[in-house]
């Protein structure tokens, strides 16, 4: 009897892994140089801006709270579909501990605003 069983090559294997290094370090190098903004106090703009971006601009602050834009109560999975419509506080208001709120759509939505 015969194993006819190939193994698989040791570089499929590790392909996911490579990709998933490329991307951490692609959004390492967006982090650090990303807009000034959130690092100063002062709230960035990120009206219009995907989600992700908005994050990178308020460097991860954890005190942000979303609210989706269509009133349907969605819940934001993956912060690269959605974009920003408005955001509290406003552009260049001091950032003093206080809550963040965006009010975001899927990035193929459009805001009220038109965006």
């Amino acid at each position: 009897m015969t194993n006819t069983h190939t193994p698989q090559a040791p570089r499929a294997r590790r392909a996911p892994r490579t990709a998933a290094a490329l991307v951490l370090t692609a959004l390492a190098a967006l982090a650090a140089t990303g807009p000034a903004g959130a690092a100063d106090g002062i709230m960035p703009n990120v009206n219009g801006k995907s989600l992700s971006l908005a994050y990178q601009a308020l460097h991860n602050n954890k005190n942000v709270q979303l609210q989706d834009g269509r009133g349907a109560g969605r819940h934001v999975l993956w912060p690269g579909n959605w974009k920003v419509c408005a955001q509290l506080p406003k552009a260049g208001a001091p950032l003093l501990r206080q809550k963040v709120k965006l009010i975001v759509v899927k990035s193929r939505e459009r805001c009220d605003n038109g965006r």
